[in-house]
């Protein structure tokens, strides 16, 4: 089961139209056209707008505490709207 955790604050389960997500619906939950992942300790895959900061954008806390505790910058944070999805759910 993938999670979409908003900026705002609220997560909400979600599924890929088929079996598996297909790029071009990550796109379309992350209202975006460029995506970067980063790979979660517990094995997860978070998945985020790569240009979200060059946007008018929120602050996704939930997010940037799951960047750190994967090891990411402690100065560096995520915005916008994250897409987290295990291994086997994306084509």
């Amino acid at each position: 089961m993938a999670e979409l955790v908003t900026a705002k604050g609220s997560t909400s389960s979600v599924f890929p139209q088929d079996t598996l997500f297909t790029l071009k619906e990550i796109y379309s939950l992350l209202n975006c056209n460029l995506v970067q992942i980063i790979s979660l300790n517990d094995g997860r895959i978070m998945w985020l707008d790569e240009e979200g900061k060059f946007k008018p954008h929120f602050f996704n806390s939930t997010a940037t505490r799951l960047l750190h505790e994967s090891g990411g910058m402690d100065d560096d944070y995520i915005a916008g709207d994250v897409l987290i999805t295990s291994h086997n759910e994306v084509q």
